[in-house]
């Protein structure tokens, strides 16, 4: 039995038009009557046009359209399997974005786009906080717990060099020549390494706490080595300095500053250095900007052991510095620089010893400090012996250059009436009484060996 025909609403018919070409012309009608009539240059197209008014003539919907394409069967395949993947973008954008990953990633190097992605896994770090440079050096300053004052200072003025121009710009926005510029203008390579370190604290504590993923100072260029001439005091002003001690305030620093001309202590270890920690024979230092690192003895040499007989040492005197700086008018040294006693302590050390060893483990530093700054400092080789001599009876035949400002004028009861005193009354509330300090009072006891209280206003 044949087959019946299927009934065709359009049809196509070929014609050559005016021009000589073959043209396809699709004809028919609607079923509301509305006639078909339209020509086109292809038959594909033509074809294409007549499938749809078919399909929808018989109310259905034509979801795919014949397209001209140059595309094999297997691109087109591959071009559906990657759009299935990603569908919500086009073909062509995922195609160029990869492309611009690719050269952007051998612009840098030839390890390759997947290697920079496998890279990138490895060293990936959680976000970073993100807090602006003034309120991150307030936190830090914070943590420096147990630091002195003075350090907690030098922080404070690194950090200014940072937030001055911007306290609200992120930490992690800062860059290596951000850094590098701050830290150039100021022409003194010594400089330049005293912020740099101050700095470079700060970005390492910052990265601990996650503000930023890495330390800019890490990258900044080597310093170049500066080597400093060391200033000492010469022999006739360590003379005058020792003098000065011994009358200002009945030799209230006369000990301090024994310690640090004949033991070499940095004044940091001197102000955490306690009368306990002075032994037989040796000072046990433990303290100052060493504090945690090394522990070290230094022993007690002739001349100091003198100063120490005569001026026990109960602690750095209150107001230090200024009193420093009255000893300091009155001598009117040369130069006078920071750390001038232990520099000037320890090139008569290695001038005597002769030994940069030995020398370096007593002053707490390398053997390469001392080769660099002390060897070769004092002039005179006959001085050395005259430094190592210079005990408080030797001392008192000096006549100072300068003047010291005149001692107050106080009325002390006779040592009966003080050791009575010194037990009936807290050492505070008697010092008021008397116009002088607690400390002066303990002094004049010691000298005249009027026994303390053991438990009660002050412990000896």
């Amino acid at each position: 039995m044949a087959r019946p025909s299927k009934r065709e609403r359009f049809k196509i018919e070929n014609f050559r038009n005016a021009s000589g070409n073959i043209s396809y012309r699709v004809t028919g009608y609607r079923p509301d009557g509305e006639r078909i009539r339209k020509n086109f240059r292809y038959k594909a197209d033509a074809i294409e046009y007549r499938a749809r008014l078919e399909k929808e003539c018989e109310g259905g919907k034509f979801d795919r359209h014949l397209t001209r394409t140059k595309l094999t069967a297997e691109q087109i395949a591959d071009a559906e399997t990657a759009l299935s993947h990603n569908p919500n973008r086009s073909l062509t954008e995922q195609v160029l974005e990869l492309q611009t990953l690719s050269e952007r990633v051998a612009k840098v190097s030839e390890v390759g786009l997947e290697n920079a992605v496998a890279f990138f896994e490895k060293h990936y770090r959680p976000e970073i906080s993100s807090i602006g440079i003034h309120r991150a050096a307030e936190l830090f300053l914070t943590s420096r717990v147990g630091r002195s004052t003075q350090t907690v200072d030098y922080y404070r003025k690194c950090l200014q060099l940072l937030y001055q121009s911007n306290p609200n710009k992120n930490v992690h926005a800062f860059t290596t020549r951000e850094i590098a510029a701050v830290l150039t203008a100021y022409e003194h390579i010594g400089s330049q390494r005293t912020y740099r370190r101050g700095l470079n604290a700060f970005f390492n504590w910052a990265v601990r706490a996650r503000y930023c993923l890495e330390n800019p100072c890490d990258h900044l260029e080597a310093l170049p080595r500066q080597k400093r001439n060391v200033v000492i005091l010469q022999l006739d002003e360590v003379r005058q300095l020792l003098r000065a001690a011994q009358s200002y305030h009945e030799g209230e620093l006369a000990a301090s500053i024994a310690i640090l001309l004949f033991a070499g202590l940095r004044p940091s270890e001197l102000a955490d250095l306690k009368a306990t920690d002075i032994r037989t024979g040796n000072l046990i230092i433990y303290g100052g900007k060493m504090e945690g690192k090394i522990k070290r003895r230094v022993p007690i040499v002739p001349p100091l052991k003198a100063w120490l007989d005569q001026y026990p040492f109960t602690g750095v005197p209150k107001n230090w510095y200024k009193k420093m700086g009255t000893l300091k008018n009155a001598v009117q040294p040369t130069e006078w620089v920071s750390d001038i006693l232990r520099h000037t302590s320890i090139s008569y050390q290695i001038e005597r010893d002769e030994d940069i060893g030995k020398v370096a483990t007593r002053n707490g530093t390398s053997d390469s400090m001392i080769m660099l700054h002390y060897r070769d400092v004092v002039e005179n080789p006959q001085d050395v012996t005259a430094y190592w001599s210079l005990s408080p009876d030797v001392v008192e035949k000096v006549t100072l250059t300068g003047s010291l400002p005149a001692p107050q004028s106080v009325k002390w009861p006779d040592d009966k009436e003080l050791a009575k005193l010194v037990f009936e009354k807290p050492l505070t509330r008697l010092a008021k009484d008397l116009g002088v300090s607690d400390n002066a009072i303990r002094k004049r006891c010691i000298k005249r060996n009027i026994k303390l209280h053991k438990n009660g206003h002050l412990k000896l």
